[in-house]
């Protein structure tokens, strides 16, 4: 009989340690190409508050449209209540435009919930709030607070969000 329990907590145990490997491969890579990976914090309109924004967008290097996913997290600092979490996504698309002699390259998000949806890829690798114009807006309401910096491709979670 002990033996009988013996072999069934091994195999217990080997079903366990099978099943804790099947959850950690989906979190080892990506499981597809991924254009890139920005991450950064927007302002709550509340002292000390923000929200985390992890942006992933799919595709090979030369795609000019595929999927996103975007994880957003708001701290609110004075009602903890308010706090949460959402993962989104939707399609993406790359515009080029030349405005003033400079080619912009423009990043259209569609999908819910969003708060920004159109950005510009910096030739820094930085996204920020596109203007109306299709150019960067570098002021108040687009780099100084909103932009979002590169992942580099090799750390720990690119791919991600």
């Amino acid at each position: 009989m002990t033996r009988l329990i013996r072999t069934l907590s091994r195999l217990g145990t080997l079903t366990i340690a099978i099943a804790t490997l099947g959850t950690l491969t989906g979190c080892a890579d990506p499981t597809g190409p991924v254009l890139g990976d920005w991450y950064g914090f927007n302002p709550l309109p509340t002292p000390q508050g923000n929200v985390s924004i992890e942006l992933v967008l799919d595709g090979a290097p030369t795609d000019h449209s595929g999927r996103y996913r975007l994880h957003r997290q708001s701290f609110w600092a004075e009602d903890m209540m308010f706090n949460r979490s959402d993962t989104l996504d939707g399609t993406w698309t790359l515009k080029e435009y030349t405005v003033n002699g400079k080619i912009w390259r423009n990043i259209f998000l569609k999908g819910p919930e969003l708060n920004i949806d159109h950005y510009v890829l910096l030739p820094n690798g930085y996204l920020t709030p596109a203007t109306d114009q299709n150019i960067p807006d570098m002021g108040e309401s687009g780099w100084l607070c909103c932009r979002l910096a590169p992942r580099a491709r090799d750390s720990f979670g690119y791919g991600r969000a």
